[in-house]
């Protein structure tokens, strides 16, 4: 519907201003488009107030014609989806989704192949049908392999070779560096050939290449779902396809799409190993004081590995009892170390501390100390987890660090996320409320808490055959 408004300027001739209101063409959100009329022709108030009704009703048909033959011109140029794929994932990195960049590169692969494979590469996206999409994950789930080339040392690397170097260049990793030295493990063949690279070295010489083949898991074709999911939702909402093919697919018959699945008993310590394992924290000599306040804290707070990493000391508020969930910091293969908010809007939270856990991040405040005289005026400047010269720890080296723990003391094996479960699953059973737990835990909902941990509320039959049998005279 359009508006106007008529006024006069300095100099006393009458005006008017037109609005309409239409749609965007690049986005297809709504928008104002304005419109000036000049009494040129010296009309009076009441002739010039028609001429501006009659401008208006035109004004408005012209914004409604031009969005439509904007449609139709845009739809005669072939979009395919490699285009908006790379539009998509432009979007992704800005958003600092690294990690779920590169999946999205790994299905971007595979998807561009397929459609290769049945001449849809070069056609428009609005071409691709539910059937082609649903062939898709079929094949995945029948004949689909993920093929990786590694590559295993040989023989030692030359002392020109320098760990640091390459971390700070983001080739590899100090971790991993120990461990294909020392235990013998295997590295992406692309890493090694950069290892080379940068010394100089013959890769034959050092290097063996070995060629796997792996079967894709349910949850990772559930993964390329989703990605591919939100690609087509891109190409909806800018009126691309009238609708989205992904969303009636299927994968994996009868077991449906939700990504959500129970935690189990198996991937948690109960009430008895989680005690042990606290007990087991406490005998950790004064080196390795970072390490054991990281997997304390974890334990003791449920919060995610990246979280933990992220973590200052500013964020600890000693008098409220609380730390400040703010950020994390995480790896990509890709991009290296980088830092973005947390997960959900919901995962910046405020997440209660046990007194038994105030107590030793108070000691190890004194640990940082002998750093640093002055390091409680400079708290924001040191993360919480750190290495022996106050330096930020790899976010992959608490989990290292847990896997070496439990091997030593006899404990069986359970992730750093394990550790988040484990938090949920004891504050369940001792009946704190879900809406609570699902607070502390960042969950953007209370129905995520009770799908994945319901089966660790204790049953509450017998209590509720007790209260109704209080109604009983």
């Amino acid at each position: 519907m359009a508006y106007f408004k008529i006024t006069q300027n300095k100099k006393g001739e009458l005006q008017a201003k037109i609005q309409v209101s239409g749609k965007d063409l690049s986005t297809g959100k709504s928008k104002v488009f304005t419109k000036r009329v000049y009494n040129t022709d010296e009309l009076t108030e009441a002739k010039f107030r028609k001429q501006v009704e009659k401008t208006a009703i035109a004004f408005e048909e012209e914004v409604a014609r031009a969005y439509q033959d904007g449609k139709t011109q845009l739809r005669s140029k072939v979009l395919t989806f490699a285009e908006m794929m790379q539009e998509w994932k432009g979007n992704v990195k800005a958003n600092l989704s690294l990690n779920y960049y590169e999946r999205a590169e790994d299905l971007e692969v595979l998807f561009n192949a397929y459609l290769t494979e049945r001449h849809l590469n070069d056609k428009p996206i609005s071409e691709i049908t539910v059937r082609d999409v649903q062939l898709f994950f079929d094949e995945l789930t029948r004949n689909g392999y993920r093929r990786r080339s590694t590559a295993k040392l040989k023989k030692p690397f030359p002392k020109t070779v320098n760990y640091r170097e390459l971390e700070r260049e983001n080739i590899i990793d100090r971790c991993r560096c120990y461990k294909l030295r020392q235990q013998g493990l295997s590295i992406k063949k692309e890493t090694a050939e950069a290892i080379c690279a940068r010394y100089g070295l013959d890769y034959a010489e050092y290097f063996d290449t070995i060629d796997l083949r792996k079967a894709y898991a349910a949850e990772t074709i559930k993964g390329h779902r989703r990605i591919l999911r939100a690609v087509f939702n891109e190409a909806l909402r800018y009126d691309w396809i009238s609708k989205n093919p992904v969303c009636a697919t299927k994968v994996g018959a009868g077991k449906g799409n939700v990504s959500l699945r129970s935690v189990n008993e198996k991937e948690v310590f109960s009430f008895a190993e989680a005690r042990e394992f606290l007990a087991k924290l406490d005998t950790i000599a004064l080196d390795n004081l970072p390490k054991k306040i990281a997997l304390k804290f974890m334990l003791l707070t449920g919060v995610r590995n990246g979280e933990m990493c992220g973590l200052k000391w500013s964020d600890i508020d000693f008098e409220r009892k609380v730390a400040h969930i703010r950020r994390n910091r995480m790896y990509s293969h890709k991009f290296g170390i980088y830092e973005k908010e947390p997960k959900t809007k919901k995962s910046q939270r405020d997440v209660p501390l046990p007194d038994a856990l105030i107590a030793d991040l108070k000691l190890y405040m004194d640990w940082f100390r002998l750093a640093d005289k002055e390091f409680d005026e400079h708290l924001e400047r040191y993360y919480l987890i750190v290495k022996d010269y106050r330096e930020p720890i790899h976010p992959h080296g608490i989990g290292h660090f847990l896997t070496k723990f439990e091997d030593k003391h006899g404990f069986r094996h359970v992730t750093c996320h394990g550790l988040r479960h484990t938090y949920c699953s004891l504050l369940l059973a001792q009946n704190v409320p879900i809406q609570t737990v699902s607070k502390y835990l960042g969950h953007s909902d209370s129905t995520v808490t009770l799908k994945v941990y319901s089966h660790f509320i204790p049953d509450t039959q017998e209590r509720a055959l007790n209260a109704l049998d209080k109604l009983i005279p």
